[in-house]
């Protein structure tokens, strides 16, 4: 911006002199000259701002005329330079400069003819717009059946390919060879719907069968037509001329308008080209202690975080910002322990990893983030509440009413209400704050039963016991305490009985 407020300070001192003024009255051909140059290094400063830094420089340039004929001059050379634009997303500014300036009349346009154009070129650009929600269009297939794409059931999980051409089009049949050559040698996994934009229907149906397949493993094409325009998609998408091109996310947003094939190429190549991350820096396990402040995580802590960063990346198209924050977030977790660390952990993985192939999809995705989720997902679905806790006989510990008792017990014949089993390993001062905590416990409720489990003991003493307890219990990181009713129903796992 600093470059901008350079090149504004001077243009805006031009505009509001009173020798501009002069100027205004007589339009002389050298001072239009001057300000046509400054414009034009405002413009090209301009260039790399967002769309609302663009929108609110233009409002303010324009507002800062004091004379008419210099604010007229100074609007249209904004709304011609905006229109004449070949940056995509530009269309937004030239919209709202008619919305906002010509429109209300609050600066006249060169005539009514121009005018007229103008708010005929906002009525077909503004719901195409990039970041807008693609409006719903059902058209015919060859077939005869009717298809709704972009609805509000229509989400195919998959970036779409809006395309519409003619065949009496010259560049129409040049575009469709290299779209149709380019989607089968790159094999990208979208869909294409491809819309006939006229009505002559053996022609079109010819030219789909002769001319227009595509032979692709991952891309899948759609034809569609609408000869009655009943969709109303010319003035949905703008389509005045053809071939017309948009590029549409798995959520339904519009990423790219007014495309060429090339264009289209450089898009999907960003989007689906392996992207190698790293995951768990110091700075992402910062950024999540800043995010979980609290002690006590809950399951609903970590799933409305996950949400989130599913709804402000992927609601853009932004996969790989996706797979970062998502990604770290895995880390951070498994680095964490407690309930509902655990049963958050879950929820992440099975709405947002395992469940998203259509995401998580290169190697280098299977190598370090995937697989990790596999393997969590394995020791998460061990010993989930509401089943059974496993009929196994282990040699233990029992507290109950006060007693103390060493011997082989089964798990699923605690009978404690509540029953707690705790696995713990020698030398771990997290295991012996939990055991203490838990002989207190049973000292206050006579019907709880307490088991203590030396997971040591067992793996040097029996190996096969070990193993089975393995497949049935998460102990990769010790304690585990899990807790059952009277049937030895599980209630809770990953508890703390340390307050």
């Amino acid at each position: 911006m600093k470059r901008i407020l350079l090149i504004l300070l001077p243009l805006f001192l031009l505009v509001k002199t009173g020798e501009m003024s002069s100027f205004a009255q007589q339009l002389d051909s050298a001072r239009m000259n001057a300000l046509s140059s400054r414009l034009s290094e405002y413009f090209e400063a301009l260039k790399h701002e967002s769309l609302d830094v663009q929108k609110a420089e233009c409002d303010f340039l324009i507002s800062s005329c004091t004379d008419s004929l210099v604010r007229q001059f100074v609007a249209l050379s904004i709304y011609d330079h905006y229109a004449d634009s070949r940056i995509m997303g530009a269309e937004a500014v030239t919209i709202h400069l008619i919305d906002e300036w010509f429109i209300p009349g609050k600066v006249s346009m060169r005539d009514d003819m121009e005018l007229l154009g103008a708010k005929v070129f906002a009525e077909f650009n503004r719901m195409s717009q990039l970041g807008c929600v693609a409006p719903e269009l059902t058209m015919a297939s060859p077939d005869g059946n009717m298809h709704t794409v972009f609805g509000p059931e229509d989400r195919s999980g998959r970036f779409r390919v809006l395309y519409f051409y003619d065949t009496d089009c010259a560049k129409c049949k040049v575009q469709t060879i290299m779209l149709r050559n380019m989607l089968e040698a790159e094999d990208f996994p979208v869909d294409l719907i491809a819309v006939y934009a006229s009505d002559k229907r053996d022609a079109w149906e010819k030219y789909v069968r002769d001319s227009f397949s595509i032979e692709s493993d991952r891309t899948r094409i759609l034809h569609l037509w609408d000869p009655e325009l009943d969709s109303d998609f010319q003035r949905k998408y703008g389509i005045i001329q053809t071939p017309r091109m948009f590029l549409v996310s798995p959520d339904g947003r519009i990423l790219g308008r007014g495309l060429d094939v090339q264009a289209l190429s450089v898009m999907l190549h960003g989007i689906f080209d392996e992207v190698e991350l790293e995951y768990g820096s110091e700075e992402s396990a910062a950024l999540y202690d800043g995010i979980f402040m609290e002690d006590a995580l809950t399951r609903k802590d970590i799933a409305d975080v996950a949400d989130h960063i599913a709804e402000s990346t992927l609601a853009e198209g932004d996969t790989v910002m996706f797979r970062q924050m998502t990604g770290d977030l895995l880390y951070w977790l498994a680095s964490r322990r407690g309930e509902g660390v655990k049963e958050g952990t879950d929820y992440l993985i099975d709405t947002y990893i395992l469940d998203r192939s259509d995401i998580w999809k290169t190697a280098d995705d299977s190598l370090k983030v995937v697989g990790f989720a596999e393997m969590t997902d394995d020791l998460l679905s061990m010993a989930v509440p509401g089943t059974k806790i496993a009929d196994i006989r282990l040699p233990a510990v029992r507290y109950a009413s006060g007693r103390e008792k060493y011997g082989m017990f089964r798990l699923a014949k605690l009978k404690g209400n509540p029953g707690i089993i705790i696995f713990y390993t020698e030398g771990c001062h997290v295991c012996d704050a939990e055991k203490a905590a838990a002989k207190e416990f049973v000292k206050t409720d006579p019907k709880a039963r307490i088991l203590m489990v030396n997971v040591d003991e067992i793996i040097s003493s029996s190996p096969a016991l070990a193993d089975r307890l393995f497949r049935s219990f998460d102990l990769s990181t010790l304690p585990f305490i899990v807790q059952t009713d009277r049937k030895g129903l599980i209630m809770r796992r990953y508890m703390s009985l340390v307050d």
